[in-house]
């Protein structure tokens, strides 16, 4: 998926504050976004108490995911909170603005959704069963990008996952590649025809495991 045409600006607010806008179109309250932010972790409350890894979709500048941060603060003695934007100029500016302090907070930025879903950190902490929290007005302008993350499907053909892998990995799975053979098929040969060998098979068997997950999901 291609990045959109953004036509980005930033804004300061009554309060001082910067508020990116996008095609006309604020991020932030252009009043006292500190104050909205609080207000949209509090719509979250019971989430933050139950869930300590969530997913934001969408960065705006950040003022609702430092209050959500706050909120599982008090809640948890560890958390991580990953959020995804895809419009790198808002990230650009926001690292030179107001970076996040909070060391439990990751900004991920892919070109595409299918880049994002190649990155295993991303893919581990999805295996963490995380909270999905939309930044509404992001979301809606970023829609498209979103909504393909939200109902990714892994490919679950071995081939697919070529580039992924190092030399010793593609020599050792060679012959299933050549053939376009399925994930299933490869994993179903390694538990019933010719065992678990080695560290590939173990590999395998838990890029299956991933998929399955992401699919059992709707991700």
């Amino acid at each position: 998926m291609e990045e959109s045409n953004r036509q980005c600006e930033f804004k300061v607010s009554r309060n001082g504050l910067t508020v990116p806008v996008i095609r006309g179109v604020h991020l932030h309250s252009i009043y006292n976004p500190v104050k909205e932010a609080e207000a949209f972790a509090e719509g979250y409350e019971d989430i933050l108490k139950e869930k300590n890894h969530i997913m934001v979709l969408g960065l705006g500048f950040g003022y609702h995911i430092e209050q959500l941060a706050r909120g599982l603060n008090k809640n948890h003695d560890n958390y991580k909170i990953v959020v995804v934007e895809p419009n790198r100029e808002i990230v650009h500016e926001f690292f030179e603005k107001r970076p996040f302090e909070d060391t439990s907070i990751q900004i991920v930025s892919p070109k595409t959704v299918q880049g994002l879903f190649e990155d295993k950190e991303f893919v581990d902490f999805l295996r963490s069963k995380p909270a999905i929290i939309k930044h509404d007005t992001s979301f809606a302008i970023e829609k498209d990008f979103f909504v393909s993350l939200l109902k990714y499907q892994a490919p679950t053909f071995i081939n697919k996952y070529y580039s992924l892998l190092n030399d010793e990995a593609q020599a050792y799975f060679g012959d299933y590649i050549e053939e376009d053979v399925s994930l299933d098929k490869v994993t179903e040969d390694i538990k019933t025809v010719h065992g678990i060998k080695n560290k590939f098979d173990y590999a395998l068997l838990a890029l299956e495991e991933i998929v399955n997950s992401n699919q059992s999901r709707g991700l």
